[in-house]
């Protein structure tokens, strides 16, 4: 198949988690007390087509990619009180009555018109796309499992998991700059329906990303923002139950149309294994600021240290530890304020992934949580662990 431009790969990843504390008792049935424990299943199956063996120009791609869950849509992340999904890979895709159906999260064409100018357009999801990181990024199946130490929450709120986009990539020596447009409408469970395309607005953004060399060690800084326009509910009114990533409009809710987070990150290598290129462990950060209302985190920062671990080099196992704040809004009216009692919430992650076999890895995980819903929840420890098994 390789040989006539096709290739397959895929991904079965489960995930065993429990909570202590959390939730105490909620005035909505979707997020459910703490003192639990919940199993997570989830697929992601690709297929990458060459399309300059199927007559395109050269060096363009296509790539088709399927995802389901099933077993506890979102695993602990609705009894934690938190807003960022504690098991976020375990909420995806977003279709959270759907167990077990496979939905296409991607169907994306990459076209080098250059060496200097990438094109894209189609389907795609949002991981990845911008502020992403060596050491805290992925999808959740090798690194950190909690969704703040993977992508900012800040951008991600409000922000479809899977849409239409385009948008171009412009490499250089020192680094790379990338422009997008997204259509703001979660199409998670649509296949291709093109007649209401940018009919709810317009999701912009960019990142200026530069190469660095402190200590002799290669790293990255990042540097963007994003900016909906595009219906989200107003906080001083009320605000949609957090758990069905991503957070929409409450029907018959004010609403804003416009919102903004202006975002900036880092890492850097402080190791490099010299015997094995790319590995190495090191420092990554990041830091948002954004409008508030509608977008419910104000600020937010995380820190940490990550990669490859120094006690096995050559099998490649990973760690890290990483921490991080969510700065809340100030701006909520009196009736989420009432229900949930929302403040600033904290974080920290610990994790170690062996690497059984060139297939198969597995990851103890550990996590405090200082949850943002105060008036319905308590601080919790989430413990774990996540068998991934490439196919």
């Amino acid at each position: 198949m390789q040989e006539s431009g096709v290739t397959f790969a895929g991904r079965s990843t489960h995930f065993g988690f429990g909570v202590d504390g959390g939730i105490v008792a909620s005035p909505i049935p979707l997020l459910a007390p703490g003192n639990t424990f919940k199993y997570t299943g989830r697929g992601e199956y690709d297929l990458l087509f060459d399309l300059e063996k199927f007559g395109g120009l050269p060096h363009g791609s296509l790539l088709v990619r399927a995802e389901h869950w099933y077993g506890q849509w979102g695993n602990v992340s609705l009894n934690t009180g938190a807003i960022p999904p504690a098991v976020f890979p375990a909420a995806l895709p977003p279709a959270p009555n759907d167990p077990g159906v496979p939905y296409i999260t991607n169907f994306l064409i990459t076209q080098p018109l250059s060496e200097k100018f990438v094109v894209f357009a189609g389907k795609k999801d949002v991981l990845g796309s911008v502020d992403s990181d060596e050491f805290a990024g992925g999808d959740g199946t090798d690194q950190f499992v909690n969704q703040a130490l993977i992508a900012n929450p800040a951008f991600l709120l409000g922000l479809p998991y899977t849409s239409f986009t385009m948008g171009a990539v412009m490499p250089r020596q020192w680094g790379r700059i990338t422009t997008f447009i997204y259509d703001p409408q979660n199409r998670t469970t649509d296949f291709f329906r093109l007649g209401d395309l940018f009919s709810q607005g317009i999701i912009a953004g960019g990142e200026i990303s530069v190469k660095t060399r402190f200590f002799g060690k290669k790293g990255d800084q990042h540097i963007g923002g994003m900016w909906k326009h595009t219906d989200q509910t107003d906080l001083r009114f009320n605000e949609p139950p957090p758990g069905d990533y991503p957070y929409e409009p409450v029907p018959g809710v004010a609403t804003l149309d416009d919102a903004y987070t202006i975002f900036y990150g880092f890492d850097q290598y402080l190791v490099e294994f010299g015997d094995k290129q790319g590995r190495g462990y090191g420092l990554f950060g990041r830091a948002s600021i954004s409008d508030g209302n509608p977008t419910p985190i104000r600020y937010f920062l995380s820190a940490g240290l990550g990669g490859f671990s120094p006690l096995s080099p050559h099998r490649g196992d990973r760690f890290g530890l990483g921490w991080y704040y969510v700065g809340a809004s100030n701006e909520f009216g009196p009736i989420p304020q009432a229900l949930f009692g929302p403040r600033d919430g904290t974080g920290v992650e610990m994790f170690y992934n062996f690497q059984v076999s060139r297939w198969m890895n597995f990851t103890p995980d550990v996590q405090f949580i200082r949850p943002e819903a105060g008036a319905i929840a308590e601080d919790a420890f989430i413990y774990g662990v996540r068998l991934n098994m490439k196919l």
